[in-house]
């Protein structure tokens, strides 16, 4: 199953979306938070909190995404852990 990366900027806020090639169904949406204005330093806090954890949501579901993909034989092996930094140093 091959995929359609959509990416870009609302403002200063990046957005993924990932798409089924084939069938043209989001597999992935995704929206950067943004910081609503006159927060108080302890909603400040848990914003920051909440950001980081949408980050990490991101993470998961690109996973999950890379596993579906593999477990369904679309992958010839399975993603090696750090191969992005090997590949730099050879």
């Amino acid at each position: 199953m091959s995929y359609r990366i959509n990416t870009g900027l609302k403002g200063a806020h990046p957005t993924l979306q990932i798409c089924d090639a084939t069938t043209g169904s989001v597999r992935v949406a995704w929206e950067y938070p943004r910081e609503p204005a006159e927060l108080t330093e302890e909603e400040r806090e848990l914003f920051h909190l909440r950001r980081e954890e949408a980050i990490h949501d991101l993470f998961r579901r690109l996973f999950l995404l890379t596993t579906e993909q593999y477990l369904k034989g679309d992958l010839d092996e399975p993603p090696r852990l750090g191969a992005w930094r090997r590949r730099g140093r050879s």
